[in-house]
């Protein structure tokens, strides 16, 4: 299962499955892996029992926790779920022998196994719910600390593109709990428990709103005051280093997935490389380009909006599709306006603080050449232990991209990433990572 949706993970302390005569924690918590001809991957099944019977599985591997067990069935020794992704639906079968499940799965035309033991679950990582402002704004989150004596180093971790809440930054807060490191995640503005529009704010607002964290955590006696970092995937790449701006305070940043170009060039140049992954003629490409920049300039200019209104409408029948219909109010123009000729390279020039930039070497969704290249040349007189990575297999998620020709496998982060993100945060080098990225700078 490539892609699924993130959502809370669900963290319990597991008893063994019941039997006659005993009583019955109301979660299990079976941990094994799953396997597809010469790969496998880990998987973990949440059963909470009572009061009705409830699943959630976990792809550490992958990066994503507590995808819902669908359709959940369990009876008479036998379990049935199914993993609903964005393009399709893997479906698990299996017997359940004392503290061992085991069965097969497919998800299309693809078969495979699975091997599930029942085990405890020992998370010394300590969660509460939080609160913080940016003026009329409420932010709500959950503050991970690792269990022990602190203080703790601790990383606000920072939103993409689009309604994201607190639990698309879960999976990495629980990877830096494991490795001492605190981390603050929050539901972004106007998503979840948190006030505000982030479809009419500006990468400024939002920067705002990392710095309100900061404050949060300063005011901690478990966090380390000298020791609180930022990291931005992806639209938040270009969010942490201004918000660092913001505040001296902030002692790191790390940036991943974040064009080294303006927004308005990143979305030009994806469109055009998308037109042509599809399969589009070079003339149907330039169509989609201009109907794109003739948005843009109607959203900065406010002008021509009858023609923009015609072509939209013309676009629709396209076989390309066209980008939908945007009325003339739509909050998208707006946002448009407010930040598609933001510049992170100024941005990072003036930092104070070092900065670990990732990229993949295979991310459709930026020109990584031109990035890779615009950001060396911005941290050329950057602080000490700054330092630009190229993986040279992964896309935008940093998870490697399947070359044609290869094997079928699992989806999987690319190796050394996460090393290296733990490794950097905690000591501010990369000296003890393996040196399997490309590193440049």
């Amino acid at each position: 299962m490539r892609n699924s949706r993130v959502l809370l993970t669900l963290v319990f302390l597991a008893a063994p499955w019941s039997c006659p005569g005993e009583t019955q924690s109301p979660t299990q918590h079976w941990v094994g892996r799953q396997l597809a001809e010469s790969s496998s991957q880990a998987l973990i099944l949440n059963l909470t029992t009572s009061p009705d019977m409830k699943g959630t599985v976990d792809l550490p591997e992958f990066g994503a926790l507590s995808i819902p067990a669908s359709n959940l069935v369990v009876s008479s020794g036998n379990i049935h779920f199914e993993l609903v992704g964005d393009n399709s639906t893997a479906i698990f079968d299996g017997t359940i022998r004392g503290d061992v499940i085991q069965g097969s799965w497919k998800e299309g035309a693809r078969t495979g196994r699975f091997e599930l033991h029942l085990r405890p679950v020992e998370s010394s990582l300590i969660e509460k719910s939080v609160t913080f402002a940016n003026r009329d704004v409420r932010l709500s989150g959950s503050l991970l600390v690792p269990g022990g004596k602190g203080p703790f180093p601790a990383v606000v971790l920072i939103h993409g593109a689009g309604p994201e809440p607190r639990s698309a930054s879960r999976f990495m807060a629980e990877v830096f709990g494991q490795h001492g490191i605190a981390a603050l995640i929050y539901d972004k503005r106007g998503v979840g428990g948190s006030t505000g529009d982030w479809q009419t704010s500006s990468f400024d607002d939002l920067a705002g709103d990392v710095v309100a964290g900061v404050k949060y955590l300063l005011a901690q006696p478990e966090i380390s005051k000298s020791h609180i970092g930022l990291m931005g995937s992806s639209q938040g790449g270009w969010i942490a280093p201004m918000a660092a701006l913001l505040s001296p305070n902030v002692s790191f940043v790390v940036v991943k997935s974040a064009a080294g170009v303006t927004p308005e060039r990143e979305e030009l140049e994806r469109t055009e490389l998308l037109m042509h992954e599809r399969g589009f003629s070079a003339a149907e490409t330039q169509d989609a380009l201009g109907l794109y920049k003739q948005m843009i300039d109607y959203a900065f200019t406010g002008n021509g909006w009858d023609q923009l209104s015609a072509a939209q409408e013309k676009a629709s029948h396209e076989k390309w599709g066209g980008y939908g219909i945007f009325p003339k109010d739509s909050w998208w123009f707006k946002f448009i306006k407010l930040n598609f000729r933001q510049d992170p390279i100024p941005v990072l020039q003036k930092l104070h603080c070092p900065v670990l930039v990732i990229f993949g070497g295979k991310d459709p969704n930026l020109p990584v050449d031109v990035s890779v290249l615009n950001v060396n040349k911005a941290l050329a007189t950057a602080p000490s232990g700054s330092l630009v990575v190229v993986f040279p297999k992964a896309g935008h998620d940093l998870r490697d991209v399947p070359t044609p020709g290869e094997p079928w496998s699992f989806g999987k982060f690319a190796s050394g990433y996460l090393d290296l993100v733990t490794s950097w945060v905690k000591d501010k080098s990369v000296s003890s990572v393996l040196p399997a990225p490309a590193a440049t700078h």
